[in-house]
């Protein structure tokens, strides 16, 4: 199994002032620091976000993100997790994508979604009930405009003539592709025309992920793909369970409460309602302790879900709330330096 980790583009709490330029400046170092200690921890790779129009979002480009970090790694993995294409020109997201594979020798993962943030489109000026069309075009126009050829493109949503991506990618053929996916529908499509799966972290039952799961790699193998599946887990390490539980638990139970508050995610069989949303609940989906209790709540999800040498699972210590960035850099150290080795 693979270890990625996520330096979060939230930069602040929930609706916070303006950042002024220096506060700006600050966090646009600090986010690159975290890909660079992702690096020297012995992690796999670095994945970044998207969002935008936001006041905690303080650096909505993600290819810009991976850019920059491409300059200063040299081994891991650089991914968007994810980037959602329909509202790109197609032509200019390719170009950016094939650039950045070239820059960083062949070390990026496209992870892209149709997208579920209404408010996006409307800042880009683009159709948000047109989204799953625009998205399954430009995922075909961008492997057509990877192949390194002159060509014209008629499509439902757009059209083209002339386009010639250069550089073409690093890598033959572009970066790989993976699909987030949270329905049946958008499973077996990531299986069908994608390179991966991306699962989000929340509180899903582990049953209900294996399901997911088998169902994605059964499609794909169908479909003649080599399944690859990244599971998304936040959590935190400190030297013990006690700090690690104090400086991140209310800190994920807060950023649970906000995302069903907004609609964002459902309520279970398990979380009904606000008054289930308790560290005692959610422990169980949370990476939080010592570096012991990390590895086993990582080892429960890697065999229950069957996780292989090909998947990743995907950690984040860094919500808009916190932990402070000093906080950070030590769980991902010890995230990749102390909880890695146990798993290996």
């Amino acid at each position: 199994m693979k270890f990625g980790y996520m330096p979060d583009t939230h930069g602040g709490p929930y609706d916070q002032p303006m950042p002024d330029r220096e506060r700006a400046a600050a966090f646009a170092e600090h986010l690159i620091a975290e890909a660079v200690a992702t690096e020297e921890a012995g992690f796999d790779g670095a994945f970044v976000p998207e969002r935008h129009a936001r006041t905690e979002t303080m650096w909505p480009d993600p290819l810009m993100a991976l850019m920059a970090m491409a300059m200063r790694t040299s081994r891991i993995q650089l991914g968007t997790c994810v980037l959602q294409p329909a509202y790109y020109n197609p032509t200019h997201l390719a170009e950016q994508a094939a650039l950045v594979d070239v820059a960083s020798r062949g070390r990026l993962v496209l992870g892209v979604g149709s997208g579920y943030h209404e408010g996006y489109f409307r800042h880009f000026g683009e159709p948000y009930e047109r989204r799953l069309g625009r998205f399954r075009e430009s995922v075909r126009f961008l492997r057509r405009a990877w192949e390194g050829e002159r060509f014209d493109w008629d499509g439902e949503h757009w059209q083209m003539q002339d386009v010639l991506v250069n550089p073409a990618p690093y890598r033959p053929g572009g970066p790989p592709m993976w699909f987030a996916g949270t329905t049946e529908t958008a499973v077996r499509r990531a299986a069908r025309e994608g390179d991966g799966l991306v699962l989000l972290g929340f509180y899903d039952p582990l049953p209900e992920r294996r399901r997911i799961v088998d169902l994605y790699r059964s499609e794909a193998r169908k479909a003649g793909r080599k399944p690859v599946v990244a599971q998304l887990l936040d959590g935190f390490v400190a030297d013990t369970f006690e700090a690690a539980r104090d400086t991140f638990g209310h800190l994920w139970v807060d950023e649970i409460a906000y995302y069903l508050k907004w609609g964002m995610i459902g309520w279970s069989e398990e979380i009904r309602s606000m008054a289930d949303v308790t560290f005692e609940n959610l422990q169980q989906y949370m990476v939080v302790g010592a570096p012991q209790d990390a590895a086993a709540t990582i080892a429960r999800f890697r065999d229950e879900m069957d996780l292989g040498d090909d998947d990743w699972v995907i950690l984040r210590s860094r919500l808009p709330q916190g932990p402070s960035y000093e906080e950070t850099l030590g769980s991902i150290h010890r995230l990749g330096t102390e909880v890695r080795p146990l798993l290996a």
